[in-house]
């Protein structure tokens, strides 16, 4: 079986994840390509797509390639592989499609193919398809590909609908069915309609909290503590893919709040472990309300600083990690005990951005390592491509251009 993994719009971190589940789920595969935009996978066993994916917070999509063709064969492989596939649906039906090009000096020819395939599939329901009563859902006029709202809101992943993905890599077309697409009214409800929300804080996005929770390469059923809960995002996440989670966090309104969250999470979804521990603590004495080589990963944010609307000053700027390496120091020598041998702590710690992708980091996390940790690499050199990297450090950025400070996602492994 051959997919196609549609990356999210950081593509090391679309990657590290997806490394990061195969290796936990010990999936066997194959890498056929890697590009900014996607990653095509090959499988000797079918996967399942939706346990997999429902996971996920760094893919956008997964197609499963059915067909592999010449250019001049576009036409005639797709009539015929649209009518194979809606031969036996009656009523009315939507077919969207996306352009993907394998090589960059392919991608400058995206305007003279986008009026290609708009002409192709308007002749296409007029002609070859018109007695199937198909409507077409075409990209945006500029864009080569539909949204993943698009492809949401039209159901085009419904049996009765299809979005088709045509992949360009030279000589050759592949034609791939998306299976299934971020599901964005789950994502959306779980971030702004929960009642414990705190705009005065920066929150994290659930997708981010799944990222990091994969990344830790826990399995269903072990035990995750976020030992700076705030309000819940990672132990929400944690819960929804079957883990068992324990949070504290020495802001009790926060507490507070991530209680409510978590109830009101618990209401709207079936959970397998549905029982929770959350408390208020600092993280000196939440560990000692946990059992020594208890949990199997810690996954994080404790702080990234002030929130500035102008990029602080070099002196200022040292005073924040000062501060941030005298709480990781601390906390990782108190967390130690409690942590299981070769577990994973995911963190993230602030990178302040000068301009677009140039970053100013802690250089203080080789110091921890001297506390019995080793930094581990997110990202293994087969899944590395000229167009995407993860820092020097073997560390993961999470930014926007004009965000001034940014995520900066870093793993350690407990040694005991």
């Amino acid at each position: 079986m051959k997919y196609i993994f549609f990356l999210g719009r950081i593509p090391a971190i679309s990657l590290s994840e997806i490394q990061a589940i195969l290796e936990r789920d010990k999936i066997s595969h194959t890498i056929g390509l890697i590009t900014p935009g996607f990653i095509i996978l090959g499988t000797q066993e079918r996967l399942n797509i939706r346990n997999l994916f429902v996971q996920m917070g760094g893919t956008l999509k997964i197609a499963e390639i059915v067909e592999n063709f010449k250019e001049n064969e576009i036409k005639d492989k797709t009539v015929s592989y649209i009518k194979k596939a809606f031969e036996e649906r009656p009523g009315k039906k939507s077919i969207g499609y996306g352009i993907y090009f394998a090589k960059k000096e392919e991608r400058k020819e995206i305007n003279d193919t986008q009026d290609f395939f708009r002409d192709i599939l308007s002749k296409m329901k007029r002609d070859e398809l018109k007695d199937l009563s198909v409507r077409i859902v075409y990209p945006p006029m500029g864009e080569s590909a539909l949204s993943t709202a698009s492809i949401f809101n039209n159901k085009l992943t419904l049996d009765k609908n299809m979005e088709l993905n045509f992949i360009f890599t030279g000589k050759e077309v592949m034609l791939a069915r998306t299976t299934i697409v971020q599901d964005i009214e789950s994502y959306g409800m779980r971030d702004y309609e929960k009642p414990g929300r705190d705009a005065r804080i920066g929150m994290m996005p659930p997708k981010l909290a799944q990222v990091m929770i994969n990344l830790a390469r826990v399995k269903s059923g072990q035990l995750i503590f976020d030992p700076f809960c705030g309000t819940g995002t990672i132990l929400q996440e944690a819960l929804l893919n079957d883990y068992r989670v324990i949070g504290s966090d020495a802001n009790g309104e926060q507490v507070e709040k991530c209680k409510q969250n978590l109830e009101w999470i618990s209401g709207k979804y079936v959970l397998t472990y549905g029982e929770y521990k959350v408390f208020q603590a600092d993280f000196n004495e939440a560990v000692k309300k946990l059992k020594n080589d208890s949990v199997d990963a810690i996954i994080t944010e404790s702080t990234l600083g002030p929130v500035y609307k102008k990029l602080p000053n070099t002196e200022e700027i040292r005073g924040n990690y000062a501060n941030i390496k005298k709480l990781y120091v601390r906390f990782l020598q108190v967390v130690k005990p409690v942590l299981r041998n070769k577990a994973l702590i995911v963190v993230t710690l602030p990178a302040y951005q000068l301009k677009p992708k140039e970053f100013v980091f802690g250089e203080f996390i080789d110091s921890l390592e001297k506390l019995g940790y080793s930094r581990v690499c997110p990202l293994d050199k087969k899944f590395e491509s000229s167009d995407i990297r993860i820092t020097k450090r073997n560390t993961i950025i999470y930014s926007r251009p004009e965000q001034i400070v940014a995520r900066e996602i870093i793993i350690f492994q407990n040694n005991k």
